[in-house]
């Protein structure tokens, strides 16, 4: 995550821009980290899957199902060790990737561990005052999720036998990628012109999207509709996962750990969860059926926007 901190020094940029005028603004308050949190949390099963699948078809392999094998106790604390290794070394790559890309654009960022409203854990990179364009912003939020992600898939497809250790690290970097993708979207809804900055006179974590004072800058008119269709479908998406995970740790605990999510028993299954004689779970997802579940309940979503917004003029 990155943060941009308010301070006395004047601003670097000169002519129109040493007055913008605030667009909108995003502020991280305690019910954006808690959807946040819920959407990471369900990332990360989510980037592992197509992870899995992906790297399957780096290696010319087809899966139907995904099988997690029963392990021992000591093995899996074994792993549970490397996998917050593998996290410590995720976070501070991923923190570097953003310090380089702010760098880049002539800042000087410093780094720092922090838990947003006790609900999210989190490290940041912070700058002091700094301006950047649209493009620029855009660099540096996303210069980590396509950093990783590349070098990530390079080394499964040169050498497979590091898949599972390299599949983690890019669910865990996706998963806390999810704050960046989201103010990216954010920034995307305005023009290429506009500027990012810091909130005048905020305590809370945010940015502000500025615009010249002498023009009209407004948000484009197909991103509303848009946004609303994509965060509802995230939504549909972060419920869904939530209920089948939810739902196959029940089953483990006092079933047989078979849970099946679909219309139609067998037919156009959304989400599948067997245990064997052997304690191997097998899992299946219905790429389709799942993704037609989010689109819906995007358009859903948005749909509901425009009735409210409609009542809301009268």
């Amino acid at each position: 995550m990155f943060r941009v901190r308010e301070s006395e020094s004047e601003s670097r940029s000169a002519g129109r821009w040493q007055s913008p005028r605030l667009l909108a603004a995003f502020r991280l308050t305690r019910l954006v980290a808690l959807q946040w949190l819920v959407v990471a949390v369900v990332g990360f099963f989510a980037f592992a899957y197509c992870g899995v699948r992906l790297a399957a078809a780096l290696q010319g392999r087809h899966l139907e199902r995904i099988a997690v094998p029963a392990v021992p106790p000591e093995t899996a604390v074994l792993w549970g060790g490397l996998a917050f290794v593998i996290l410590a070394l995720v976070v501070g790559l991923h923190e570097c990737f953003h310090g380089v890309a702010m760098a880049r654009y002539g800042s000087d960022p410093s780094y720092g561990i922090g838990v947003s409203y006790f609900v999210l854990p989190y490290a940041y990179t912070e700058v002091e005052r700094a301006r950047y364009t649209r493009a620029q912003m855009l660099v540096v939020l996303l210069a980590p999720v396509v950093g990783i992600t590349v070098l990530g898939l390079a080394l499964v497809a040169l050498i497979p036998k590091l898949s599972a250790v390299v599949l983690v690290a890019l669910a865990a970097n996706g998963a806390g990628s999810i704050g960046d993708l989201w103010m990216a979207g954010v920034l995307l809804q305005y023009p290429a012109g506009v500027r990012v900055d810091a909130l005048p006179n905020s305590t809370v974590q945010g940015f502000g999207v500025y615009g010249p004072p002498d023009e009209s800058i407004a948000r484009r008119s197909a991103s509303e509709v848009l946004s609303r269709i994509a965060a509802g479908a995230i939504a549909t998406l972060a419920l869904f996962g939530a209920l089948a995970i939810v739902l196959a740790l029940a089953s483990l605990a006092v079933g047989s750990g078979t849970v099946e999510l679909g219309p139609v028993a067998g037919r156009w299954v959304l989400f599948r969860h067997e245990v064997d004689a052997t304690g191997t779970a097998w899992i299946e997802i219905g790429e389709w059926p799942v993704l037609g579940l989010a689109i819906t309940g995007g358009l859903l979503w948005a749909g509901f926007g425009a009735v409210r917004a409609r009542f809301r003029n009268y």
